[in-house]
């Protein structure tokens, strides 16, 4: 689907064709949809109108068809332009894949050992530093192999005390960092064994939990919602 480079810079399938975009591409389209000018568009971005233009070219040429329609105004005005749907399907993939990567990116790493593989119940027991970690079963691993847990800060629930659901792995910890993080409130919480991760709750959350710095909390995430490789 689509291969990151350091810009970031993907290769996305659309419609059947191969397009590469970068981050300047993907602002210059997302300019010319909210302002209706390829030339205001230009201006925002700080790339000149001869490259916005060339940059436009090359994506239709492509695609194999018109990603910005432009029209000509008359004597009073009325020109501009705008995105096709084609365009508006481009920055939607964009997005997509630059949100993926960027979850990625951001995972919490927590080492661990496998303890036990419970086969009956089909799950298996990771030692986390003192705390007990459970995970579905996989035949990929066996007991005391070295592991790697990763979970996206996204992922966790942030609970004032420990709640009966299906959520099976909580532990206690407190919040010693808070910062803004796109939208979303991003906590450094430490847990009893002195290990630290991130956690994203909304503004919303924040302040109907609470969590100010030095609050104790108890942090929570699915069995599913973690992902394992060997170290």
């Amino acid at each position: 689907m689509a291969h990151a480079r350091n810009k970031p810079e993907y290769s996305l399938n659309i419609n059947g064709k191969t397009l590469i975009m970068d981050s300047t591409r993907f602002e210059l389209l997302k300019k010319i949809d909210k302002c209706g000018s390829i030339m205001g568009a230009s201006k925002k971005t700080g790339i000149p109108y001869r490259s916005a233009l060339k940059y436009i070219e090359v994506m239709e040429e492509t695609v194999g068809h018109g990603v910005v329609f432009t029209t000509r105004g008359g004597r009073g005005g009325g020109g501009g332009s705008k995105l096709s749907s084609l365009g508006k399907k481009i920055i939607k993939e964009y997005t997509k894949i630059n949100k993926v990567l960027q979850k990625v990116s951001d995972l919490n790493e927590l080492p661990g050992r496998v303890k036990n593989i419970d086969n009956e119940k089909k799950v298996m027991h990771i030692d986390f530093s003192g705390q007990d970690i459970i995970l579905p079963l996989s035949r990929d691993f066996n007991v005391d192999d070295d592991v790697t847990l990763l979970i996206s800060p996204e992922d966790i629930i942030v609970m004032l005390k420990p709640q009966e659901s299906s959520i099976r792995n909580i532990m206690p910890g407190q919040i010693i960092g808070l910062k803004l993080n796109e939208g979303m409130v991003r906590l450094e919480v430490i847990l009893s064994n002195e290990s630290s991760l991130d956690v994203d709750v909304t503004q919303y959350s924040k302040e109907k939990l609470g969590l100010d710095l030095g609050k104790n909390i108890f942090i929570g995430f699915k069995a599913v919602s973690i992902s394992i490789v060997n170290n």
